[in-house]
């Protein structure tokens, strides 16, 4: 179920979508304004519409545009299979929106859970605007009726929702817990009821049963259904109409992911965090949220955590840069660089897709990052 209708270009867009997936070759299509299918790579200016976004130039915003280039021919040559679609914000201007494999700016990606970013959002929202008081509340005061059983592990008590959001609530979810929520009565009481595996705080963990109980958490906090909460207080803020997204068979908004959107609608999320939670001049989410939900409350050498949001630090010539993303299966990407004001959003194919991530963080490093930098610097 999704909780916007399935209209004939909702179904048309998915079956294409599903065709493109099958028909997926090493040789990727793209094609111009006109529908028409090319080869040859020749920059086209970002296409004016209604959804918020200011369009600029490469030249215009100091983006070598050769460079971009020679990564367009790349990707058409096949070397980087897969891939979907490839838009970059400079500046707070549209710059590059280029489709392949037939989509165009109007299919709905699946983001997969790069979705949960989108919840860390709305959490802060909620944060903001005082309908939840602070992170340090305990996980189970939002389920005042969950019926704890016996043998109760008492360290469950002690789960708190910055432990949910971090991913560090030490929750055992191998096996069938991956599976046991989504589709089964009674999900959330299954879900609280899994064992422990470490003490709360302990450990990250990726997983999505914590983030799926956001939504719950949100409707029983504001008094309103999350796809409400989320139209009024942020996709109607930002402009987005047109999307997707799950609805589970208990009518719970799965925000652990599950969301199907326009990648140029996506990018603004990522626009959030760069311009201080500001869209149009209108403070969407705070500076304060903001700050809380990108730090990196696990770390190692490669990549760190904060509330729903992945950091890392990518290469550009010989400098490294500071990125904030979002991530789904696949290679679904919304990556903020804040030190070259740049936002640059992927989506791949979704399934039987490796390679995903490796192929964006080489075109990335080899040609994006590149491009924002003079000669003397490349």
């Amino acid at each position: 179920m999704f909780c916007q209708s399935l209209s004939i270009r909702y179904v048309l867009t998915l079956v294409l979508l599903l065709f493109s997936c099958s028909a997926c070759t090493h040789i990727p299509i793209r094609v111009d304004e006109s529908g028409a299918p090319q080869r040859e790579y020749t920059y086209q200016l970002p296409l004016k519409i209604d959804d918020g976004w200011q369009v600029s130039s490469l030249a215009e915003e100091g983006v070598r545009e050769e460079i971009i280039d020679d990564m367009m021919e790349a990707i058409l040559a096949g070397k980087y299979p897969y891939l979907f679609s490839v838009v970059l914000i400079k500046n707070g201007n549209l710059i590059l929106e280029e489709y392949l494999y037939y989509n165009n700016r109007y299919y709905l990606q699946d983001f997969r859970s790069a979705g949960k970013s989108v919840t860390s959002v709305l959490m802060g929202i909620a944060f903001d605007k005082g309908f939840i008081k602070g992170v340090d509340g305990k996980l189970l005061d939002f389920f005042p009726e969950f019926e704890k059983g016996t043998n109760w592990d008492k360290r469950k008590d002690e789960v708190s929702l910055h432990h949910v959001l971090s991913m560090k609530w030490g929750f055992d979810e191998s096996g069938p817990a991956n599976s046991l929520p989504w589709y089964t009565e009674n999900w959330i009481s299954k879900t609280l009821s899994l064992p422990l595996i470490s003490e709360p705080g302990e450990k990250f963990e990726y997983h999505s049963a914590a983030p799926a109980l956001c939504g719950p958490i949100l409707e029983s906090m504001t008094g309103m259904p999350v796809t409400e909460f989320a139209k009024e207080y942020l996709f109607g803020p930002l402009q987005i109409s047109d999307y997707l997204w799950h609805t589970l068979s208990d009518g719970n908004t799965l925000t652990a992911g599950g969301m199907f959107m326009r990648p140029r609608d996506m990018a603004k999320f990522g626009y959030l965090i760069l311009n201080h939670g500001q869209w149009h001049g209108q403070q969407i989410l705070s500076e304060k949220w903001i700050d809380i939900s990108t730090r990196p409350y696990t770390s190692d050498d490669e990549f760190g955590y904060g509330y729903y949001w992945w950091l890392s630090k990518y290469k550009g010539g010989d400098e490294f840069f500071k990125t904030i993303f979002a991530a789904g299966h696949g290679g679904q990407r919304v990556m903020v660089v804040p030190e070259l004001n740049l936002v640059a959003v992927f989506t791949s194919k979704p399934d039987d897709n490796p390679k995903g991530h490796t192929r964006i963080l080489q075109i990335m490093e080899k040609y994006i990052l590149p491009s924002m930098l003079d000669s003397e610097s490349k």
